[in-house]
């Protein structure tokens, strides 16, 4: 009876852990691909931030440049006007910037959040199915050894059934 209690065990057990580890492999390639799009995306609004911040700064310069264009040195209420334009200027442009650099954490709390959701639950089934895999095989290598014991006990009749 152990032999055959032990080879439909360790089928069974065969057949869970090849269900589990197909399921794993479907989960791991979803965890796979949602973790590259964290990544892509997390690129993508640090690329869009760093434009904007270069854009912010060439048009902070060409107005620096106008600006001081019109000023006479030999005055000094010119330059005085200048310096005072050109703090007032550089205060507005860091204004700006701040509200920008907030505006990018929104945008990238908004987009993130639910992949990053979706990642952790993938993590989760990955974990879960990892756990019921490593149960799973040991199932199966105690069904396979009872299917072994169970052989061993068994003892030929080599009379054909006359003693």
């Amino acid at each position: 009876m152990g032999f055959l209690s032990g080879a439909y065990g360790k089928l069974m057990a065969g057949r869970l852990m090849r269900q589990l580890q197909w399921q794993l492999t479907s989960v791991t390639n979803r965890y796979n691909r949602v973790t590259k799009q964290i990544g892509d995306m997390e690129e993508s609004l640090q690329r869009q931030e760093r434009s904007y911040n270069m854009y912010n700064m060439n048009v902070f310069n060409q107005m620096r440049m106008g600006m001081m264009s019109g000023v006479d040195q030999s005055n000094s209420t010119s330059y005085n006007n200048f310096l005072m334009g050109t703090q007032q200027l550089q205060y507005q442009m860091m204004q700006q910037q701040s509200m920008m650099a907030e505006q990018f954490d929104i945008m990238r709390d908004a987009q993130l959040e639910p992949l990053k959701a979706i990642q952790e639950q993938l993590e989760t089934q990955k974990d879960n199915l990892e756990s019921r895999l490593e149960v799973a095989k040991g199932q199966y290598e105690a069904k396979k050894k009872e299917e072994q014991d169970g052989a061993k006990n068994i003892v030929p009749d080599y009379t054909g059934g006359q003693g």
